[in-house]
Parts: structure tokens; sequence; C-alpha cells
């Protein structure tokens, strides 16, 4: 059960120790957004700006944050909501690699801590901890194919400026085949947006179900 004394902590967080100001209902600082889910302070939204020099600049990422009844003992969970092609964070579900919510964590921290290292990360990806290994593959040896490749999902997730005509085209090429976007856009960017392989495959698949 979530206590009184845990909600006055994450309350006494975001309005003192994070030093930030209430606009209309939502909370915010400098490159973050703040919002309560169900007006529950266990249930936070984050709206995060992309860094600028980064892949990710231009872009809105909203991260979600569950505070469990055991906090500041527990942290926090902690997910993009927004998906993002970064090797620290699941390209599918938004999990998220963070040393500082597992065995780093320390009843000291905050959450502030949270979101200003989740901020870091994704600036200066933390290659010592990938969660994908597709994306921290491609982040190591084909480092101008991620940076355009985590500028397309901005783009078509986070509302980012950069678009790739090479990439929306490959991906309608699935698409014509058959295949979902969403899905197509996944599967190319683990190969390396290889339509031609992507295809065959596809169809090869496609063909043994029908039969």
């Amino acid at each position: 059960m979530w206590s009184n004394t845990g909600a006055a902590r994450v309350q006494r967080e975001i309005n003192t120790a994070m030093h930030m100001r209430s606009i209309g209902g939502e909370t915010t600082e400098r490159g973050f957004k703040l919002w309560l889910v169900d007006q529950s302070w266990s249930n936070l939204c984050v709206e995060i700006h992309g860094p600028p020099d980064s892949p990710y600049e231009g872009g809105v990422f909203v991260v979600k944050i569950l505070v469990p009844d055991t906090y500041p003992v527990v942290p926090p969970q902690v997910e993009f909501r927004t998906r993002i092609w970064h090797p620290n964070i699941s390209p599918e579900s938004g999990a998220i690699s963070l040393d500082i919510l597992w065995k780093g964590w320390s009843p000291d921290m905050s959450i502030r801590t949270i979101l200003m290292t989740v901020r870091n990360i994704i600036a200066i990806p933390d290659m010592g901890t990938p969660f994908d290994d597709d994306v921290a593959r491609q982040y190591i040896h084909k480092h101008e194919m991620f940076v355009r490749t985590a500028k397309h999902w901005t783009n078509r997730y986070a509302s980012g400026p950069n678009i790739i005509p090479e990439f929306d085209e490959k991906i309608q090429v699935l698409k014509d085949l058959g295949m979902y976007e969403c899905l197509a856009r996944s599967i190319l960017s683990k190969k390396d947006w290889d339509v031609g392989k992507v295809s065959h495959n596809f169809l090869t698949i496609k063909s043994q179900h029908e039969n």
C-alpha cells in the first residue's frame, strides 16, 4: 500500500529538491516536464527533450516512472513510452538498462537523480551495459548508420526534425509485401536496412505459412 510518507517524499523531491515550478498542473525543469497519472504520486510521466548535438535533438520522449510503496529503499521502475533507437533502451518495450535502477541504487538518490542520469545516458550511451545487442553492434561497428537510424526513429516516434527518405522507401517495400510498418522499421533497423535480405526472408516465411 502506498504510504503517505512515500507520497510526501516524492512530492517534496519534485517540488523542492528538483527546484521545479508548476505550470498548468504540470511541473517543469530545464529539459523536463513532469505530470501525475491519475493524480497519483506513485505514477509519473516525464517529457525529456532530446539532448542537443545528438541524433535525438528536436525529439520529445515520454518516460514513465512507477514509484513502489517501498521507495526509497527500492528504486522506481522506469521505461520509455516513446520508442527510441538507443543501445541502453529496448526498441520494443522501452525498458532501460541503467545501473542506478538496480545494483547502483541508494536510498539517498532521488527521482531527480534518475531523470538527470536518463538524460545524460541519452546523450552518451553506456556501452558497458547495453540493453539491445543489435543496437549496440550497430553503434560500435556502423556508427554512421546508427546515427541515421536514431534520427529516423526520433522523427517517426518523437516528432524529430530529420526525415530519412531512403529509410521510408525501404519500409514501404516491406509494407507492400504485407508487413506492418512498425515491424518493418524494427527489422530493417536491426538488419542494417538491408531491404533485399529482409524481403527475401519475409517472403520465404510467408510462403511456408501459406503452404
